[in-house]
């Protein structure tokens, strides 16, 4: 087992749940070995996600929009790294696994793009003045893929 299997805090621990071990289907090898959360730390996964937000949601769009460009940097220098961890773990052929990496370099741009179409803050005539749509921020979310 790893003893690095949940980053919490900005530091990785070791899980405190059961073990499980990831085997590539194509070669049937070790991928990865750990431990899960435990309920205890996806709870304190969910507070400290909850202490950063109020940050987040007080910095201006474009500094958020600087931090997710940066990702898709990192993204980028390590599309090959990525690619060959997707092939690995999921056992698709590594030219499928570099299409998804690259494919998550694109998402980025995407909700950066949609963001800017979709939330912000728009100011409009109407007939009985100014209409004004104003979005911001609203909690913590999780995404499960």
């Amino acid at each position: 087992m790893s003893g690095k299997d949940v980053y919490l805090n900005g530091e990785w621990q070791a899980g405190q749940a059961e073990g499980f071990v990831n085997l590539c289907p194509a070669t049937g090898e070790t991928v990865w070995a750990g431990h899960a959360a435990s309920e205890d730390q996806v709870r304190a996964a969910v507070a400290s996600a909850r202490e950063a937000f109020g940050q987040w949601a007080r910095m201006a769009q474009a500094d958020r929009t600087s931090v997710l460009e940066r990702y898709a940097e990192a993204l980028q220098k390590r599309k090959d790294e990525i690619a060959k961890a997707i092939s690995r773990d999921m056992g698709k052929a590594f030219w499928e696994a570099q299409a998804e990496a690259g494919a998550m370099v694109a998402k980025v741009d995407i909700s950066i793009r949609a963001q800017t179409e979709r939330a912000g803050t728009r100011t409009d005539d109407a007939a009985f003045g100014v209409a004004r749509l104003t979005h911001r921020p609203h909690g913590v979310m999780a995404v499960f893929g």
